[in-house]
């Protein structure tokens, strides 16, 4: 090859060198940059909220410990910065895979920034105490079960949790007796202990005596002779409930034997009766009183309304408790079905729960039998009284 090629070659060379530098072609040896990915930053800050900047990009208002997602790669540049605070600018290598937990401290520069920072200080010392005394308090309902069925109020008795009057527990259970009535109260209470699996003797029970029993509403329990000597026409199934001034007891017992008076060839359904009781009940109660949407119709009930028949209740069992103006009463409530000449029938009682405030029913809930088994055997039933 002549000189003259040699030197036309050369510059040929240097031109196509000169054009890669000119359009910025990466070369062999250049590092190319990484492509941006998904990461997560986790903040740790005071105070618990900040507004917070990655590489100029504004992420707004981010609370302590709140997962914030973010597009980079490598070195980031983040700016957390509050108005009252100082502003802190903080560069971080991001980790490649998993959480990136960064911890940020802003200085309190103004009166109000001072002020918060102190309320969340007083807040994270009042969440250490909440979540120690829930560990506290579910550990110990764990040990002893008997904690979750406490307080208990009765007309023979009263029991609550309270300190122990000895080192060899852990709580001490208070039974609160009635003067006069310490023996029967006692008796309730071992009933209680027994029906709940509890035994007395491995608790720190704590006697004392209120001066006076309270009073109770016995109820009026039919005799067999009296229910036997009913008929259709004796019984008179009330459309609309009695308003006259009653004791809290009696307005409960009256609930309760006014909700189980039915004539099913009128009522069409059990429920009916409750909606007939709206008197009875706060505006708010009977505001949310309402046809149920599948009503109840027991065998029963069916037969009586085919024999134009009708209910006569009772309340077999009752008992209740005052405490604040608000009275929640216990009861079992029977009735009998009267049906031409025929023999009566009797369900199982109606466990029914009242509570009855400023002489209005604030709330009720019963459970009735189920009207799929037999109920021959039931205490309604004079004869197994």
């Amino acid at each position: 090859m002549n000189k003259t090629k040699l030197m036309i070659l050369a510059g040929v060379v240097a031109l196509l060198i000169a054009g890669l530098v000119a359009f910025n072609f990466p070369t062999l040896s250049e590092k190319q940059p990484e492509p941006a990915v998904a990461s997560e930053l986790v903040i740790t800050s005071t105070p618990r909220e900040i507004d917070l900047k990655v590489n100029g990009e504004d992420y707004g208002r981010v609370a302590s410990g709140e997962p914030v997602s973010i597009m980079a790669t490598g070195q980031v540049q983040l700016v957390a910065s509050r108005e009252g605070f100082s502003t802190v600018e903080l560069p971080w290598q991001l980790a490649s895979a998993g959480t990136n937990a960064v911890t940020v401290e802003l200085e309190a520069q103004s009166d109000e920034a001072k002020a918060v920072v102190a309320e969340e200080l007083d807040l994270q010392v009042q969440d250490k105490s909440t979540r120690e005394f829930e560990k506290t308090t579910e550990e110990a309902f764990q040990k002893y079960p008997i904690l979750s069925d406490m307080p208990v109020w009765g007309n023979r008795f009263e029991l609550y949790q309270g300190l122990p009057t000895d080192k060899a527990h852990e709580f001490g259970i208070y039974l609160y007796l009635f003067e006069g009535a310490e023996d029967e109260g006692r008796a309730a209470f071992n009933a209680w202990m027994k029906d709940h699996g509890y035994d007395p003797a491995s608790y720190n029970v704590v006697e004392e005596v209120k001066p006076a029993k309270p009073s109770t509403v016995l109820p009026e329990i039919p005799t067999g002779d009296a229910l036997d000597a009913l008929t259709v026409d004796s019984i008179t199934v009330a459309k609309k409930p009695n308003l006259e001034e009653r004791t809290a007891d009696e307005l409960a017992q009256y609930f309760g034997i006014f909700t189980a008076s039915w004539e099913p060839k009128v009522d069409g359904y059990v429920e009916a009766s409750e909606l007939r009781a709206k008197p009875l009940m706060s505006k708010k109660l009977a505001e949310a009183t309402e046809v149920p949407h599948r009503p109840t119709i027991t065998f029963n009930w069916q037969v009586a309304q085919s024999e134009g028949g009708k209910s006569f209740p009772w309340v077999q069992s009752y008992e209740s408790t005052t405490k604040g103006g608000e009275t929640k009463a216990k009861m079992e409530v029977c009735w009998a079905w009267v049906n031409g000449d025929d023999d009566l029938i009797y369900d199982a009682p109606r466990e029914l729960e009242v509570t009855v405030k400023k002489n209005k029913v604030q709330s009720y809930f019963y459970t009735d039998g189920d009207p799929f088994v037999d109920h021959s055997d039931t205490t309604c039933d004079p004869k197994n009284r």
